[in-house]
């Protein structure tokens, strides 16, 4: 049964110190505000970073795409399956090698990606609102700062978006966790979920979920797979028996203590980049932009 009783507002003490954190936090409300400017429903925000690598970068072939997007190269095919029976990207033989297909940026889908550039800057304010142009500058120089050296996605079109900057450092900052977590079997989401419930036990479901910025149904399967793995205890809240309280196992405790040095690790590298004061003013920046709705 899914837990419906009241929960307190906000992320739990901690977790937003974590750079990392707030940077997916954050890269959730840029997804929002870009996906809500978009006037047709079946584009989504990855369609126009699509198309605007093909306008920059010119004819390129699917996995060339994939790579730079760093995308699965399966789940690259049906994206481009779709710009293609839209009529905005065209396959055809790659004259280097007639085995391949390059794809091109048609002429309907440069008219399409003027239409959609327009929306994001539409969603770009919407995301910066509550910030005046200096911080805005800030916000886009300390992302910038954060990436440097790194291999992400540049893109011309986009980069002055702090939306765009902020996707980009947080992928950069997960896979960082990634690397740290693997040897733990854990991944950053399962991070979140220890440390929210180390703080919180007994903590109900629907906190659980308020904390993380997930809905309770995607929660909830987050608990069973650590449940499973012997790390949470799942039990009946003796007030009310409708509705379960969480906690970790002696397992689960044991597991956390290892993952909050490796994300200490992983903080120590935004620090080394950024300083500890651009930390400090980014950190900052980013609840800017998360309290703003």
């Amino acid at each position: 049964m899914s837990d419906q009783s009241p929960a307190r507002a906000g992320p739990p003490p901690g977790l937003p110190q974590l750079t990392g954190f707030l940077l997916r936090r954050a890269y959730a409300r840029a997804a929002d505000c870009a996906q809500a400017c978009l006037s047709d429903d079946d584009t989504q925000v990855r369609d126009v970073v699509h198309l605007a690598l093909l306008a920059e970068r010119g004819a390129m072939s699917q996995r060339q795409l994939a790579d730079i997007t760093h995308v699965n190269p399966t789940t690259m095919v049906k994206l481009v399956d779709c710009l293609e029976e839209r009529g905005w990207v065209a396959r055809e033989r790659n004259p280097e090698d007639r085995r391949s297909y390059a794809l091109r940026l048609t002429e309907l889908g440069e008219k399409m990606l003027s239409t959609l550039r327009h929306e994001l800057d539409d969603g770009e304010r919407i995301l910066t609102q509550t910030l005046a142009s200096r911080q805005r500058d800030r916000l886009r120089h300390q992302l910038r700062a954060l990436l440097q050296g790194e291999g992400w996605m540049v893109i011309e079109s986009l980069a002055a978006h702090n939306g765009f900057l902020i996707a980009q450092a947080h992928r950069q900052v997960r896979g960082w966790a990634v690397a740290e977590l693997s040897p733990l079997r854990l991944d950053p989401r399962d991070f979140g979920v220890l440390s929210t419930l180390d703080r919180e036990q007994p903590c109900s479901q629907t906190r659980l979920a308020q904390a993380l910025g997930v809905s309770p149904p995607a929660a909830l399967s987050f608990v069973d797979e650590l449940e499973e793995a012997g790390l949470v205890r799942r039990e009946r809240n003796v007030a009310d028996r409708r509705f379960y309280d969480l906690t970790l196992t002696p397992a689960g405790k044991g597991r956390l203590a290892d993952a909050l040095k490796a994300a200490a690790r992983v903080q120590a590298r935004v620090v080394d980049r950024l300083g500890v004061d651009g930390d400090a003013e980014l950190q900052r920046l980013l609840m800017c932009v998360i309290s703003a709705h």
